[in-house]
């Protein structure tokens, strides 16, 4: 499967790709990799933040709200509403 060329990922394949030492493409590419993940994880945390503040603020249970966001608990939907 070929990258299309607007992948959000291009950027990162050219800064690999520069580095023509295969060895420390590997070292970049694990701490690129890194990042990106603790990157996404930020994102998906700020995300079901505001969704389930949102959705409490807008009179919902914990309950409704964890129906809401695939069937979590109310426990997880309360933390997803802290921030966890």
């Amino acid at each position: 499967m070929a990258d299309s060329p607007d992948s959000p990922f291009s950027p990162y394949d050219e800064q690999l790709r520069a580095i023509p030492d295969l060895q420390e493409r590997w070292t970049a590419f694990v701490e690129l990799s890194k990042q990106l993940e603790r990157d996404l994880e930020a994102f998906r945390r700020r995300h079901r933040q505001e969704i389930a503040t949102g959705l409490k603020d807008g009179e919902r249970t914990w309950k409704e709200i964890g129906d809401i966001m695939g069937g979590v608990t109310y426990q997880r939907a309360h933390q997803f509403g802290r921030g966890k």
